[in-house]
């Protein structure tokens, strides 16, 4: 494992708080006490990220309280384009800015001088705003970063790409500060290091496998609803992740009387649908309650769990973990949940997901929003088929070491030893 001296200290920056973004945080923030750095956190909930860090890092860091200090930064606000984008020049470089007094004022209470700062999201720091001197002109201080929707990257040379890479604002990237950066879909390393004259890493989507010390409720009320049917789940009720497949499929398991149980949990998102399409949500949640509807757990309005342990609670219900997506071409967490607790997939072929799982042979895949494909899907994946007739044996324990912990401490320590 890659080591440095305390001497060095890295401030953890997110100014999104949703989804995976607390877990990623706990993540880094451990991987950086491991390398034996201090962690000054800036995030805005630094209270939960403090106690989350300190779970996911106590039992290899034994003076945690004395390495980690976490402020709160002001969440990240959508763009002035009707709200459509993370950022506009205006707020990208806001946050820039925001993320320069924060760090001040974080250095001033810990008597620190940050050496690097590190974005866990990076994408929030670069929309709209392609020059390279404002890292020097706000932070002033080497940085890097994880850097997750770099698709366009993918795209073939256009007039229309070429305007695309100026909105997007990778140019950033080129700044003299930054210390190269790490991406989750490796797919495009070569022309992102064309593109930004930086090092470009494929990092491991780490994730965090540990489970509560009592049972959690909801994980319990699922098992007990499905009475032993094989239970197909989906954590996150986000459009992109194909909820409307996932209840289709459901009503046709329904239907044809298979002994299938589907449960859905975590936050709904009601601006991602159309009015159409909410109706439909919302009478489904009706017929669930009702009892109408009995292989189904779905209820409105919903709500994130909180607890990454409680998180993997329910996850660990699922026989077939969903990641059928929709109109999405990134990394998912998903995968990882999936290859901790031995769960094979239900994908969407083409895009990352659907190319590691069948490079992994974690599951199969289906065309985008076949419904009955899906469920043909579902029938081989608990068989242990594939679309050939032929075993279907998950190479789990590989995904694991390609994505766990080791490289993560491995990338990190390289970038630290540029500071």
């Amino acid at each position: 494992m890659t080591s440095t001296p305390l001497t060095k200290t890295v401030a953890l920056v997110d100014p999104l708080w949703v989804g995976h973004h607390p877990m990623y945080f706990s993540q880094f923030t451990a991987a950086f006490l491991r390398l034996g750095a201090f962690v000054i956190g800036l995030c805005p909930e630094p209270g939960e990220a403090f106690s989350a860090a300190r779970a996911a890092s106590i039992r290899e860091v034994a003076d945690f309280d004395r390495r980690v200090s976490t402020h709160k930064l002001p969440a990240g606000k959508k763009s002035w384009f009707n709200g459509r984008f993370e950022g506009d020049p205006a707020r990208t470089y806001q946050r820039w800015k925001r993320c320069a007094d924060t760090i001040f004022e974080a250095e001033q209470a810990t008597n620190r001088k940050v050496d690097l700062v590190f974005f866990p999201y990076l994408d929030s720091y670069l929309r709209f705003l392609p020059f390279p001197s404002v890292p020097h002109l706000t932070i002033d201080r080497p940085w890097s970063g994880l850097y997750l929707r770099n698709h366009h990257h993918g795209e073939t040379d256009s007039p229309v790409k070429s305007l695309r890479m100026l909105a997007k604002g990778d140019a950033i990237i080129r700044s003299p500060l930054c210390r190269g950066i790490g991406v989750l879909d490796e797919r495009f390393i070569d022309p992102m290091k064309r593109y930004t004259r930086k090092d470009v890493h494929a990092f491991p989507d780490v994730t965090d496998s540990a489970l509560p010390a009592a049972p959690y409720a909801l994980a319990e009320e699922i098992r007990a609803k499905a009475g032993g049917r094989k239970i197909i789940g989906l954590l996150g009720m986000e459009r992109r992740k194909g909820l409307l497949n996932l209840l289709r499929v459901a009503e046709k398991a329904r239907e044809l009387r298979l002994p299938l149980y589907f449960a859905c949990g975590g936050r709904y998102e009601r601006p991602e649908y159309s009015d159409e399409e909410h109706a439909l949500v919302e009478q489904t949640a009706r017929r669930v309650a009702s009892g109408e509807i009995d292989n189904l757990h779905f209820t409105l309005p919903g709500g994130r769990i909180p607890a990454e342990e409680d998180f993997n609670a329910v996850f660990r219900t699922f026989d077939v973990a969903w990641a059928a997506y929709e109109g999405f071409e990134g990394s998912s967490g998903t995968l990882g949940k999936a290859a901790a607790f031995d769960i094979p997939c239900l994908a969407t072929a083409g895009e990352c997901i659907g190319h590691r799982i069948e490079g992994y042979r974690t599951g199969l895949t289906i065309p985008e929003g076949d419904s009955d494909r899906a469920l043909e899907a579902l029938r081989r994946i608990l068989d242990g088929r594939d679309w050939e007739d032929k075993p279907l044996h998950g190479d789990y324990a590989r995904f694991r070491e390609d994505h766990g912990l080791a490289r993560l401490d491995s990338l990190l320590g390289g970038i630290l030893s540029r500071v």
